[in-house]
C-alpha cells in the first residue's frame, strides 16, 4: 500500500490535505502503538526471565504461570511455548510436551534446541522414528550440537542398533569431551557386547566427568559385577544408592551380592529394565533367549477350554507387550493388562487386544478388582521378579470363582533343601527361583487344586537352558 505523503489529500474524506487533516493523530496513534509494543515485549522479557529461574529451581508449577502470563500477552510466542512443552515432559504429560514444542517451531522452526527437546519427548512416548527425525534435525541446525548426537545414539540404542549408537556417541564426544552422558551410554553398549575392558574404561571416564550423578555408579557396579569383582561392584552400587535412594538396580544388585534375602524386587528395577527392553523385546525374547512359555501356557490352557463354551475373562498379570494376549485372545471373552513398564504397556496396547491395560505393581492393581472377576490369570515369566508369593496368590484366589483357573511359570530352586523357610531365593542372576514344594504348600492354604505341573525351559541364557516349571492350579472354594 502506498505511503500517504504529507501533502495528499486525507484518507477521511474532508478534502483537506492530510498534514491539515489526521496526520497528527495517525502519527501519535503510531507512537502509542509503538509504546504499548515495547511496554508488552518489556513485560514477557520479564516473565521468560522469572519463569526460566523458576524452572531451573525446579519450581515448575511458577514457572509454568509465569509462561502462560507470556502466552495471555503472545499466544504464539515460540520460547514460552518450548519451556511449557518441557514442564509438561518433566512431569511426564509427553502428548503434551509434543503438542506445545511443535507449536513453538511453528514459529521458530530453526530452533535447535526445541527439535532436540522434541525428539525426546518422542522418545518418551515411544516414537522412535519421530525422535530420530527430531535429533538429526537439531543436529543439522546445529553441527556442534553434542547432546543431539548423544540422543541419536540413544535412539539407536533404544532399537539395538549399536554400531551406528556407538558411532553418534563417539561423534557427541569429539564434539565435547567434558560430557559425562556419552561415556556412560559406551560404557553400557560394551558391556552388553561383553567388551568389559572398554566398558569400565568408558565407565570411569564419565565418573571423574560427573561423580555425583548416581547413574553412572550404578554402570559401574553393573561393570564390576561382571568382571566378578564384588567388592568393587557393591562399593557402586552404595554410592549410587548414596546419590540416588530410589535407584533400584543398585538396591536390588546389592542384596543379590550380599546375599540378604528380599521379598521382591524393587519396582523401580523391574520397569527401568522392561521400559529400556520394550523396543526389541519380542524379536530378542523370542529368538534369542527362545522363550515360548506363552505358547506352552495357550497350549495346556487349550485342553481346559475344549470342556467349556464359555470364553474366559483373562487377567494377564505383568503383560508386557501381550505375549500371553496375543495366545489366549480366541479363549478369552475380555482381557485386562498389569504391568509396571510404560513402554511395555505402549506395546500391548498396539496388539489392541486388552480392554484395559494398567500401569502399577501387581498387588496394587489386584487389590482394585472385584472379588470373582475373572475366570483365568496368568502370570508368564512375572515370578522371577517376585520372591515371596503368598500375598498376590492370595488375592488371586479372591478374584477367582470356584473352577477358575491361573496359569504361571516360574524357575526352579528345587536345589533348596525342603527345610528351607523361605521356599524362594534370589539368583546372581537378579531373578528369583522357587521351590515347587513351596508352591504346593501355597496352593493347598489357598484352596487351589494342582491340575498341571510340567517342568519347561523358561529361557536360555548365555547358552544355558534355565530350568522352570509351569503350573496351572483350580480354584477349589
Amino acid at each position: 500500500m502506498k505511503k500517504i505523503s504529507r501533502n495528499d489529500p486525507c484518507p477521511c474524506g474532508s478534502g483537506k490535505k492530510y498534514k491539515q487533516c489526521c496526520m497528527a493523530k495517525h502519527e501519535a496513534d503510531i507512537a502509542d502503538a509503538a509504546v504499548q509494543k515495547a511496554s508488552t515485549q518489556a513485560l514477557i522479557e520479564q516473565y521468560l526471565v522469572q519463569g526460566m529461574a523458576l524452572h531451573r529451581e525446579g519450581q515448575l508449577e511458577q514457572a509454568e504461570q509465569a509462561y502462560q502470563q507470556i502466552l495471555q500477552l503472545a499466544p504464539a510466542n515460540a520460547d514460552a511455548l518450548h519451556l511449557s512443552g518441557l514442564i509438561a515432559h518433566q512431569r511426564t504429560n509427553y502428548t503434551s510436551a509434543i503438542s506445545l514444542i511443535r507449536l513453538s517451531l511453528q514459529t521458530n522452526p530453526n530452533n535447535a534446541y526445541a527439535h532436540n527437546n522434541l525428539g525426546a519427548a518422542f522418545r518418551e512416548n515411544a516414537q522412535f522414528d519421530e525422535a530420530l527425525q527430531c535429533f538429526k534435525h537439531a543436529s543439522g541446525l546445529k553441527p556442534d550440537y553434542a547432546e543431539a548426537y548423544n540422543n541419536t545414539g540413544n535412539i539407536y540404542k533404544d532399537l539395538g542398533r549399536l554400531e551406528e549408537a556407538i558411532q553418534s556417541y563417539r561423534h557427541a564426544l569429539m564434539l565435547n569431551r567434558a560430557l559425562a552422558e556419552p561415556w556412560n551410554n559406551l560404557a553400557l553398549i560394551y558391556q552388553k557386547q561383553k567388551n568389559l575392558v572398554a566398558a569400565l574404561e568408558c565407565a570411569e571416564q564419565a565418573a571423574q566427568l560427573q561423580p555425583a550423578f548416581a547413574e553412572i555408579h550404578n554402570t559401574l557396579g553393573n561393570i564390576y559385577k561382571d568382571l566378578d569383582q564384588s567388592e568393587k561392584a557393591l562399593s557402586s552400587y552404595r554410592r549410587a544408592v548414596e546419590l540416588n535412594p530410589q535407584q533400584g538396580n543398585a538396591l536390588h544388585f546389592i542384596k543379590v551380592l550380599t546375599g540378604e534375602q528380599s521379598a521382591q524386587a524393587p519396582d523401580s528395577y523391574v520397569s527401568k529394565v522392561f521400559d529400556d527392553y520394550a523396543e526389541r523385546f519380542d524379536q530378542h525374547l523370542q529368538q534369542v533367549l527362545e522363550y515360548h512359555i506363552p505358547v506352552v501356557i495357550a497350549t495346556e490352557l487349550g485342553k481346559y477350554r475344549a470342556a467349556s463354551l464359555e470364553k474366559w475373562r483373562l487377567l494377564d498379570l505383568g503383560c508386557g507387550t501381550g505375549l500371553v494376549g496375543k495366545e489366549l485372545a480366541p479363549m478369552a471373552a475380555s482381557m485386562v493388562g498389569v504391568d509396571l513398564s510404560e513402554k511395555m504397556l505402549l506395546k500391548a496396547q498396539s496388539r489392541q487386544l486388552y480392554q484395559r491395560l494398567i500401569q502399577s505393581d501387581l498387588l496394587t492393581m489386584t487389590r482394585q478388582e472385584a472379588s470373582n472377576s475373572y475366570d483365568l490369570v496368568t502370570a508368564a515369566d512375572v515370578f522371577v521378579y517376585i520372591g515371596r508369593l503368598d500375598d498376590i496368590v492370595a488375592d488371586i484366589a479372591r478374584l477367582l470363582p470356584a473352577g477358575g483357573l491361573f496359569a504361571f511359570s516360574v524357575e526352579s530352586a528345587d536345589e533348596l533343601p525342603a527345610s528351607d523357610e523361605t521356599g524362594y531365593c534370589l539368583r546372581a542372576s537378579g531373578r528369583y527361583a522357587h521351590r515347587t514344594g513351596y508352591l504346593q504348600q501355597l496352593a493347598s492354604h489357598c484352596s487351589y487344586d494342582i491340575v498341571h505341573m510340567s517342568p519347561e525351559t523358561i529361557r536360555m541364557e548365555n547358552r544355558q537352558a534355565i530350568p522352570g516349571y509351569l503350573f496351572i492350579w483350580r480354584k477349589l472354594l
